[in-house]
């Protein structure tokens, strides 16, 4: 095994079946020419040429179309470094130049439709530019502009929380998967919400009460010294009497 002539050889008498018969007698036919040539039984170049020639001549053809038949259906998910890592393997497999134009274009339909137009939308995108953006400059843009969605979709939750406490309208969520980078998130006008003469979402307690507010409704109607300490044990507002503030 130490010379490469005997190790092919032996790798030759390891193959059989009438699939590669032809090709074993080629390679043989080929060593016997190189040999007459004088090249050496310990020429490396022998095993590397070999092993070339296996290869072209046994890759599976069959895989790599399937592959640039799944990269064209790839759709972006829940996880984002997922999406990429199996963007570069199927095109890898598939042996599509990451920087081709044509991949550039099959990256944009496979992205999120709003993050993609977030990044054509960004300060830094020229779509003029006479040299494109390499993938990996497109990989870098989508991961920032993601990373920003995410923060902004985290306050936006921390917000709804605070809003639903004081049953206003919650604010709508964007979802990435359906195209919800980079949205404007109004708040829903969808019930009557109540403000304070400051602008606040909360109960506008009647300005034309003077009496306590925990001991007088808008109604000027008493609580008593009972119902007072009844609201105090289910933690219940004295002004609306509803519970949790």
């Amino acid at each position: 095994m130490k010379k490469p002539f005997s190790r092919i050889v032996t790798k030759l008498s390891y193959m059989d079946g009438t699939s590669v018969d032809a090709w074993k007698e080629e390679q043989l036919n080929k060593m016997k020419e190189e040999a007459d040539k004088g090249i050496q039984e310990t020429d490396k170049a022998l095993w590397e040429n070999f092993i070339e020639r296996f290869k072209n001549t046994f890759k599976n053809q069959n895989r790599r179309s399937k592959a640039y038949q799944e990269l064209c259906k790839l759709k972006q998910g829940d996880s984002l470094d997922d999406f990429f890592a199996k963007f570069k393997q199927l095109a890898h497999e598939a042996d599509v130049p990451l920087d081709d134009k044509g991949t550039i274009e099959t990256l944009k339909h496979a992205m999120a439709q709003g993050l993609t137009s977030t990044i054509i939308n960004s300060p830094t995108f020229d779509p003029t530019a006479k040299t494109p953006w390499t993938f990996k400059e497109w990989e870098e843009q989508a991961r920032k502009s993601h990373l920003k969605w995410k923060a902004a979709a985290e306050f936006t939750q921390r917000c709804q929380g605070l809003f639903q406490a004081f049953k206003l309208a919650p604010k709508q969520v964007n979802n990435p998967r359906r195209g919800g980078y980079g949205r404007n998130n109004n708040w829903k006008n969808k019930y009557n919400q109540h403000t304070t003469s400051q602008g606040g979402y909360h109960m506008d307690v009647d300005t034309t009460v003077t009496a306590d507010i925990n001991t007088t409704t808008d109604r000027g109607q008493q609580h008593s010294e009972a119902k007072k300490a009844e609201f105090m044990r289910s933690n219940s507002c004295f002004y609306c009497e509803i519970k949790g503030h």
